[in-house]
């Protein structure tokens, strides 16, 4: 018995730290563009799997410029019906929503807002690699 509770310890603490680990690894190092072949002006990007407790979501990007023209979710967490249902939504609204207002800053969808979140953290990280920003132009006049 108490192999077995040594055991399940032991077990619980590492799953901790890989938990742990997770959450404060940045995504946006994560974050590739997904077809090296692609033209100068398009550009598809993957971003970084985030783990929940449910399932991976992981979302890829597509831009012309700073245009998004096309986004979809790789993964949806998926370990029962209820969650994929629900992340099946959550995903179906949300690249809607990020075609119309064009950003990643939207509401989390009701009834979804994990999924929710974690599809925006992976959009955000694969948009700074498929659209980065522009570089900021200095106000101090060279001469």
């Amino acid at each position: 018995m108490r192999k077995f509770l040594f055991c399940v310890v032991v077990s619980l603490a590492v799953f901790a730290l890989v938990i742990v680990d997770k959450a404060f690894t940045s995504p946006r190092q994560a974050a590739s563009l997904a077809d090296d072949a692609a033209s100068a002006s398009t550009r598809t990007a993957v971003g970084p799997e985030i783990a929940l407790a449910h399932g991976i979501v992981q979302v890829q990007v597509t831009c012309i410029g700073s245009r998004i023209i096309a986004v979809k979710a790789l993964q949806l967490p998926h370990d029962n019906n209820h969650s994929w249902e629900d992340s099946l939504h959550a995903a179906s609204v949300l690249d809607s929503e990020v075609l119309s207002k064009q950003t990643y800053e939207l509401d989390a969808v009701s009834g979804a807002t994990y999924t929710s979140e974690a599809y925006l953290q992976s959009l955000e990280a694969a948009l700074d690699v498929a659209a980065p920003p522009a570089p900021r132009m200095s106000a101090t006049p060279m001469g």
